[in-house]
């Protein structure tokens, strides 16, 4: 029989594996249920399971009828995601996380079910906006850079999961990434905001943020153990010269080697309190400069790669107010970033005007 996890009795037994966004089962066949299991369900989102109608006992199963599902749904904050835009729902998204990360910073636990809440219709729309999330960064402001980038970094990371074709595991990357940098609520807040180069003692003390991180979902059933390792990990480099366990190569987890790339990708061209921005193309650039060093280079050719394919083609507004086209971009050993001028007709090459740069795209 089919049942909600809020109808759920405990040593009822479950006949069917049930599976979230993972290759393997969150719970088993054949478990007996608990309270810890009914947890771990709700906060998966699971709609419905399958049970034996008998209790391990041999006693009839009977329905928890203590919660009404109906009502128990109503009360979940939803975005009406078809009457928004993608950027309007994105900016919702960046509130409602601003507000988690807030009552961290006060003292409260991080609850992934909200969590999971407010980022999974958001990572449902990627495939329709790719290009818009890779220039999502010109809406990161300074005093809210942490939680524009918390947002940004997982639709990023979805992008560059499914490409690798990690698709039912997309979700626990998209989430892990929202949360990595979610332990900066333990750090003394005038870092946060602090201009200028960091003294090594403040550095030190920024470098605690994946640990803070995974102690917050160390014993989440919620979350893989591929995704708590991706958070733990996302700050750790190919050399060996990342933080905060100093692994390297093919000791570091995946997720933490696309959060990585991603995390590095919209630092780079975000306003921040203690660095300039940097156009996109020239951010890319820059990063290729650390491939096996301290980005897995496989993995920053599929991210490059997926810029490349997201915004080739595109109609776009230029620094110095004229519009054109993107008609060859490649980050390549032998880059090249080709805009066809729309009133002029003129071809050029971003690379030979260190001044100009892309701005925005033109809607369609």
């Amino acid at each position: 029989m089919l049942v909600h996890p809020d109808q759920l009795v405990e040593k009822c037994l479950i006949t069917r594996n049930v599976y979230a966004e993972t290759n393997y089962p969150i719970v088993k066949k054949d478990t007996i249920v608990s309270a810890t299991h009914i947890k771990v369900l709700k906060d998966f989102l699971i709609d419905e399971v399958e049970v034996s109608p008998r209790l391990v006992n041999g006693k009839p199963f009977k329905l928890n009828q203590s919660v009404s599902v109906k009502k128990e749904r109503k009360k979940q904050p939803k975005v009406k995601k078809d009457k928004l835009s993608f950027l309007d729902h994105y900016l919702t998204v960046v509130n409602q996380y601003e507000t988690i990360f807030k009552q961290l910073q006060s003292g409260s636990p991080l609850d992934i079910q909200a969590v999971r809440e407010i980022i999974v219709p958001l990572i449902e729309r990627v495939d329709e906006h790719v290009t818009e999330i890779f220039l999502l960064s010109k809406h990161a402001t300074k005093d809210k850079y942490l939680v524009h980038h918390s947002v940004a970094v997982s639709l990023l990371a979805t992008i560059v999961a499914k490409r690798l074709g990690y698709i039912r595991e997309s979700t626990q990357i998209a989430i892990a990434a929202l949360i990595a940098d979610s332990g900066m609520a333990r750090i003394n807040h005038r870092l946060l905001t602090h201009t200028g180069l960091l003294s090594h003692s403040d550095f030190e003390e920024i470098k605690k943020h994946p640990t803070f991180t995974y102690r917050f979902i160390e014993h989440n059933l919620a979350l893989t153990q591929e995704a708590k390792l991706g958070v733990l990990q996302h700050h750790e480099r190919i050399d060996g010269k990342g933080y905060p366990l100093g692994i390297s190569g093919e000791k570091i987890n995946t997720y933490a080697k696309i959060i990585a790339i991603v995390d590095t990708y919209h630092a780079m061209t975000s306003e921040r309190f203690h660095q300039e921005k940097q156009p996109f193309f020239l951010a890319v650039m820059n990063m290729r400069k650390h491939e096996n060093t301290q980005f897995d280079a496989r993995l920053l050719k599929v991210f490059m790669t997926c810029l490349e394919d997201a915004l080739l083609e595109e109609k776009v507004y230029l620094s110095n107010g004229k519009t054109g086209t993107i008609v060859g971009l490649r980050f390549s050993a032998d880059p090249e970033f080709i805009i066809k001028i729309h009133d002029s007709l003129e071809i050029i090459s971003i690379m030979d005007h260190e001044q100009l740069w892309v701005e925005d795209l033109i809607q369609r």
